[in-house]
């Protein structure tokens, strides 16, 4: 924070539960501007997530990403999209990254670089997500799928991925 966002900070005066959801919980936060102005907001308590950039190389020889293929509740249709999950509580990011890409895909990785945060949508979320970038990758084992998840591992070729990306298929 810089020393004129002054005028820009809403004070938190209070907050109060308001539902929980199984996987967020929604709070009422009572704020107050310096020049005395006053608000209540929603704000989602959304646990951190990571995503997982994985390539590898198919049988041809051609650069690929490791994706899933998996249905979505929210838009009711099939996601082709990187690996992916929420971090547990006390978990670390990284470890949480490791343990996704083993559970949706069987892969392991011998080197996990974190390339970016974000907040997903600062506006009403208080979470953050962790992308990482997965290499040297190998096939430990099968899928160690939750009860509620159903995902195909998909090879996708880099370029073909890039070419998905911003047109609604990824």
């Amino acid at each position: 924070m810089r020393k004129d966002d002054e005028n820009l900070i809403w004070k938190e005066t209070g907050r109060s539960f308001d539902k929980d959801y199984r996987i967020f919980k929604t709070y009422l936060i009572d704020r107050q501007m310096k020049d005395g102005r006053k608000g209540q907001f929603v704000m989602v308590d959304s646990p951190d997530w990571v995503n997982i950039i994985a390539e590898v190389k198919n049988e041809k020889g051609q650069e690929c990403f490791i994706m899933v293929r998996q249905f979505r509740h929210g838009t009711g249709d099939i996601s082709l999209e990187f690996p992916a999950g929420i971090v547990d509580p006390g978990e670390e990011p990284l470890h949480a990254a490791i343990r996704e890409l083993k559970e949706e895909t069987g892969y392991k990785a011998a080197k996990m670089t974190l390339i970016g945060t974000a907040s997903p949508n600062c506006a009403f979320m208080n979470n953050t997500n962790y992308t990482y970038y997965a290499e040297g990758l190998e096939k430990v084992s099968g899928q160690d799928l939750d009860d509620n998840e159903a995902i195909d591992v998909m090879m996708v070729p880099v370029e073909e991925a890039e070419q998905g990306f911003g047109h609604g298929e990824m």
